[in-house]
């Protein structure tokens, strides 16, 4: 009985072996986005009330290519945010400001915002959110001055997140190809595992004891 088993543990084994070594944006995806990548992406907690998701479309940016800054601020409960204000800066690694979308009031939290990134290089996305207490009207279309400090909200009735991004020539192929190698790797270690379970069997039907 022990040994009628054992082929059925390896494979059930093997199985989940290779559902984990599928990355996870295979399968899920966040409810305010068509697909939640893992690069170029972030989800964080800012302040008492908000979380807030964001990711670059396309996953993998190239520099001189167009896309689009994604975002979906939520509550705590991960519902929909609406009648939001909000400001979006983006700063090079360097801490140069090089581009911003002054404050603006927004009918829901799920918004995006097109970008073309022209070189090559880490960048840091940093999403303001006006608290609600304060007048919208002095703050909207103003343009603060950079900061040093990106979450440093000083003189500023808001909640701040930063978020880190990377856009390069190769990193693209290279990620995809070592996602499809692995799972190619896991299929064939199942494949090899019962096709040696099918030969051993035989061996034990034309030589029973």
């Amino acid at each position: 009985m022990a040994k009628n088993l054992r082929p059925c543990f390896i494979i059930v084994f093997l199985v989940f072996y290779i559902y984990s070594s599928i990355p996870s944006t295979f399968f899920t995806a966040d409810a305010h986005f068509d697909n939640f990548d893992s690069y170029n992406s972030g989800g964080m907690g800012i302040g008492n009330k908000y979380y807030v998701l964001q990711q670059l479309e396309p996953e993998y940016v190239k520099p001189n290519e167009p896309s689009k800054i994604m975002f979906s601020i939520q509550d705590k409960h991960g519902k929909d945010i609406h009648d939001v204000t909000v400001m979006v800066e983006i700063y090079s690694i360097n801490g140069e400001r090089v581009f911003m979308f002054p404050w603006t009031t927004l009918e829901t939290g799920d918004f995006n915002i097109p970008f073309v990134f022209t070189k090559i290089g880490n960048y840091q996305i940093v999403l303001s959110i006006l608290n609600e207490d304060l007048a919208r009207n002095k703050i909207l279309d103003t343009v603060p001055p950079p900061r040093t400090i990106l979450n440093d909200s000083v003189n500023c009735n808001c909640e701040r997140a930063v978020f880190n991004v990377s856009i390069t020539e190769t990193f693209g192929l290279i990620s995809t190809l070592a996602i499809y190698g692995t799972i190619l790797g896991a299929i064939i270690v199942l494949g090899t595992v019962i096709i040696w379970i099918f030969v051993s069997r035989r061996k034990n039907r034309s030589n029973p004891i």
